[in-house]
């Protein structure tokens, strides 16, 4: 048994933080409580000049992506086609992927995040390759393929009999642990109804994990309708996609027919700021997302959104949203387990669950407020502020 010194914040609800000057107690890689006592025979990790909060959650990132961030276009359509496809295509070599991936996941733990919905690599043998490198980092990871198969460039299509059967082996291959495998369609500019259709199947079959695009801007929007007759989630609702541990990506304009369904499904919403604003996609309105109780988590989207740290994406989501610091982080730690499906296991530092956490340094926090540590993260924090990252107890990363 361990106990971790620390101002310790944790979110229990939405608008609701906990703060304890105290202990953290970990046994073998559960939290066993949180205490203002110091424990008794016990070895003692001492953070009390930092801040230990749940992990991050990253619900929407590329990893393919990493190295074509902050390359400006004139619209998500341009972009995909004149930087993230050519990337894409050098993923096809599994030794590159392995490569990408082993700088990618460093970087996650560097930044705080436990916990990430990744989309992978656009061939089987590369996304096995970065799932392994996955599993070695410790990290929390839901990942797969990314499927298309139509207006792409050939070389980045697998066809529906390939799919049938890449997906079936990654599925059963990781299905469970701390890697599991999450049916990923890129979106339905790129998915035909027959692929979206196999993948919904599978995914349902044994109860995956889907994630896509939806709604980003309203020219792709306009391309899905003239594709398929009808709105975009609509297509998605045709193909089976939409079910209660689907996550869908931005949502920045859908309407109010398409939130009921949505939300009639019980699918999730990756809310993406960052990529957002460097796009000018639009801003998705977590009001409506209230009134129609959908659920909401974070996303980096990595690399339309510029950074890995989700503390500057919490920045984005004010910006966007005029939200409190309590509640941002919140939709950053139990909010994206929530979505995830996850929330039994990790998201808050209670008894029971993965002591998945993050530790962090912020300058004066003895006089500060919760709100007031939170703020500071949210609209000054980056990499810089994390000290160490846990997951299930055990020390990934350290500065």
């Amino acid at each position: 048994m361990v106990a971790y010194r620390a101002r310790i914040l944790n979110f229990p609800s939405v608008n609701r933080v906990e703060d304890v000057d105290g202990y953290l107690i970990v046994k073998n890689g559960t939290i066993k409580g949180v205490s203002v006592d110091k424990p008794v025979n016990e070895d003692i990790v001492d953070f009390s000049e930092f801040v230990v909060l749940p992990g991050f959650v990253d619900t929407h990132i590329h990893l393919p992506q990493l190295d074509v961030r902050g390359k400006w276009s004139c619209d998500l359509l341009s972009w995909l086609n004149d930087y993230i496809f050519p990337e894409e295509m050098k993923h096809l070599d599994p030794n590159y992927s392995a490569k990408k991936a082993r700088e990618f996941f460093e970087l996650l733990v560097k930044n705080g995040t436990t916990t990430a919905l990744v989309y992978g690599p656009p061939s089987e043998e590369s996304t096995d390759a970065a799932m392994q490198v996955a599993k070695e980092s410790g990290l929390r990871v839901f990942m797969g393929q990314t499927l298309m198969d139509t207006n792409v460039p050939d070389e980045l299509k697998t066809g529906v009999s390939e799919a049938k059967n890449a997906l079936k082996r990654g599925v059963e291959k990781w299905s469970r642990g701390m890697v599991q495998y999450a049916i990923t369609l890129r979106f339905a500019i790129s998915c035909s109804m027959d692929l979206m259709k196999l993948a919904a199947n599978i995914a349902r079959s044994v109860n995956a994990i889907i994630q896509t695009h939806i709604s980003e801007q309203k020219s792709e929007i306009e391309t899905v309708r003239r594709m398929y007759g009808m709105k975009y989630a609509s297509v998605y609702e045709h193909a089976g996609v939409l079910y209660p541990r689907t996550v869908l990506a931005h949502g920045v304009h859908l309407d109010n027919e398409e939130l009921l369904l949505i939300k009639s499904r019980g699918v999730k919403i990756s809310h993406c700021p960052s990529s957002n604003f460097f796009l000018h996609s639009g801003v998705m309105d977590m009001g409506a997302m209230d009134r129609y109780g959908i659920d909401v988590a974070l996303g980096s989207d990595v690399a339309a959104g510029p950074f890995i740290s989700m503390l500057p994406v919490l920045r984005d989501v004010y910006y966007a949203n005029f939200i409190s610091p309590i509640r941002a982080f919140y939709h950053l730690t139990l909010g994206g387990a929530k979505v995830l499906g996850i929330e039994n296991v990790t998201g808050t530092l209670t008894s029971g669950k993965s002591a998945d956490f993050t530790v962090l340094k912020v300058e004066s926090m003895e006089e500060m407020s919760a709100e007031e540590i939170l703020s500071n993260l949210m609209f000054l924090g980056d990499d810089r502020n994390v000290v160490a990252t846990y997951v299930r107890g055990k020390e990934v990363w350290h500065r």
